[in-house]
């Protein structure tokens, strides 16, 4: 009987605020979250949708669905459309920033536990109460089970890691008696301090006392290794930590998890307890207590691991969302209007942010452009991409000659030590149709004209790479109708389903028979269902003729 009202779960949400604490029980089959005051639970934050979100009751479980809201619904850190809520997880709306509810399975007793904590605590009654007519035995049993539900209650209500360590060491220090306790994260193989804390609630550091070697001999066995009297041990109290330090008992706990059935525990951290006091004296109850406690957190350690790594990885996302605003903002080129030529131009990044740019402006006697192509891809692409666009278009501003363009943008990047080069064409287009260019290791530019297509390979060093390299412009001259195409490697390199490339000979091909959008669409279609592997930049230059 005592079972079955266990497993009567009332399920709740908790949460406080300047008011104190509140706890809103989810007796309905759907409660409703939102600012609408017609909601069951109404928020005033101001991320907050009027409808947003449900909880739903679903063949025993709950269910936690967003209506569509603006900013979103999170469950543990991670953003969710839909997710079934589990006891001990957090829940937020509209924002990380915003107020934490948690998702609680009240068992009628006074405590909280999870589901899977439930199953561990009936069979454990089984196991400390083999004799329920000795009443003394039965009140150790009873008092170690309300440890137990304690446990799960404080484990449950932590949500977030250092919670859930802190909420480990008070339950295990409680337990054992000992003075101080340490939970260890593993972190690139090694075991780094996450918390210390002693018996009357102190935050402590790691330090010499902290036995290793009982570390070491707990992981290398992959179970608990406990000394009870280090002075009855011949091996322990040989140890220098052990001798120079007084330390009577130890107990040293891996916290594992198996992540997968066919996958070994995987060794999330360490709990370490030790006193200086006395020796232990753990019954087999209360170690079998102490490995049901360490066990539950390190399931829920291995959950709010995963569920940091979301929220991390969420909010890079968003960063970088952010970044790439910003850097869309930056390369957002209105291209001017001349009287003698035509401009468009186009650029499409692979990954979020890229490294390709293109830019023009409008001088008293001729147009300036540029397009530009900065190695890798990506965020270090584009913040060097981002900065030397804003130098060329200072530089072409000023009415600076190419070639001393060229060369202080080269400066600047073997100066400045990045890391990275460019490949770039610097062009000025006069109103009588001459032109003027200089090419820095880029692909060639394309001569259209009537006749067919011809590519000026003149060329130059890439910048970025000698400081002291000097540069040389060229010329040629447009007749009316006649344009230049500038583009980046990623145009003729676009692969298809077969491997093969789009090469010069279908550029030629294509810019004599459509425009620049018309380009895009045939360098689509020649891609496919096959992702971008380089970013595409493309500027179409027509000279219309002089008109004066």
């Amino acid at each position: 009987m005592w079972a079955m009202s266990l497993l009567r779960n009332q399920p709740r949400l908790s949460y406080s605020d300047q008011d104190g604490e509140h706890s809103l029980t989810l007796e309905r089959d759907s409660t409703g979250i939102g600012r609408s005051p017609d909601q069951d639970l109404v928020l005033h934050e101001p991320f907050v949708s009027r409808r947003h979100a449900l909880i739903q009751r679903q063949d025993g479980h709950y269910e936690l669905i967003d209506q569509k809201s603006s900013h979103g619904t999170f469950v543990n850190g991670a953003r969710v459309e839909r997710a079934t809520l589990h006891p001990g997880d957090t829940v937020q709306f509209g924002s990380l920033s915003s107020a934490k509810f948690q998702f609680l399975l009240d068992t009628g007793t006074g405590s909280t536990a999870t589901h899977s904590l439930a199953d561990e605590l009936l069979s454990a009654v089984s196991v400390l109460a083999p004799d329920l007519a000795d009443t003394r035995q039965t009140g150790r049993e009873m008092e170690k089970l309300n440890f137990l539900l304690n446990a799960a209650r404080q484990l449950n209500a932590g949500g977030a890691i250092t919670d859930i360590f802190k909420a480990l060491l008070q339950l295990s220090i409680q337990l054992t008696g000992v003075e101080r306790g340490f939970v260890f994260l593993r972190e690139g193989g090694e075991m780094r301090l996450a918390l210390g804390l002693r018996s009357d609630g102190t935050i402590v550091a790691e330090d010499s006392t902290v036995s290793r070697r009982a570390m070491q001999k707990a992981i290398a066995s992959e179970k608990k290794f406990s000394v009870s009297d280090t002075l009855a041990d011949n091996d322990a109290s040989a140890w220098a930590s052990v001798m120079a330090n007084s330390i009577r008992c130890i107990y040293c706990i891996p916290l594992r998890k198996q992540i997968s059935p066919t996958e070994p525990n995987r060794l999330l951290g360490l709990l370490y307890l030790d006193s200086q006091i006395g020796a232990g004296s753990l019954s087999e109850i209360d170690h079998q207590v102490l490995d049901t406690v360490a066990i539950e957190a390190a399931a829920l350690l291995h959950n709010a691991l995963l569920a940091d790594l979301e929220s991390k990885a969420r909010l890079a996302a968003e960063e970088l969302a952010v970044a790439a605003a910003i850097h869309s903002s930056l390369m957002s080129i209105t291209l001017p209007t001349v009287s003698y030529a035509a401009l468009e131009a186009k650029s499409i990044p692979c990954l979020a942010i890229g490294g390709d740019f293109y830019d023009a402006v409008a001088l008293d006697d001729c147009v300036c452009v540029a397009i530009a192509d900065v190695s890798g891809k990506g965020v270090p692409a584009s913040i060097v991409a981002a900065t030397l666009q804003g130098i060329i278009h200072a530089l072409m501003l000023t009415g600076q000659g190419l070639p001393e363009i060229a060369a202080l943008v080269n400066r600047f990047l073997c100066t400045r030590r990045v890391g990275k080069y460019a490949t770039m064409v610097l062009l000025k287009l006069y109103p009588d149709g001459q032109a003027e260019y200089i090419n820095c290791g880029h692909i060639p530019p394309l001569l259209v004209t009537g006749s067919g297509t011809r590519r000026l390979k003149e060329n130059n060093l890439i910048v970025g790479l000698l400081a002291d390299a000097s540069y040389e412009a060229s010329r040629c001259k447009l007749s009316p109708g006649e344009r230049i195409l500038l583009v980046t490697d990623g145009i003729t390199e676009v692969e298809n389903s077969s491997g093969e490339q789009f090469g010069d000979a279908e550029l030629d091909r294509v810019i004599q028979l459509t425009s620049l959008g018309g380009m895009l669409d045939c360098l689509a279609k020649f891609q496919a269902s096959n992702e971008a592997q380089d970013d595409w930049t493309l500027v179409d230059i027509r000279y219309e003729g002089d008109a004066i």
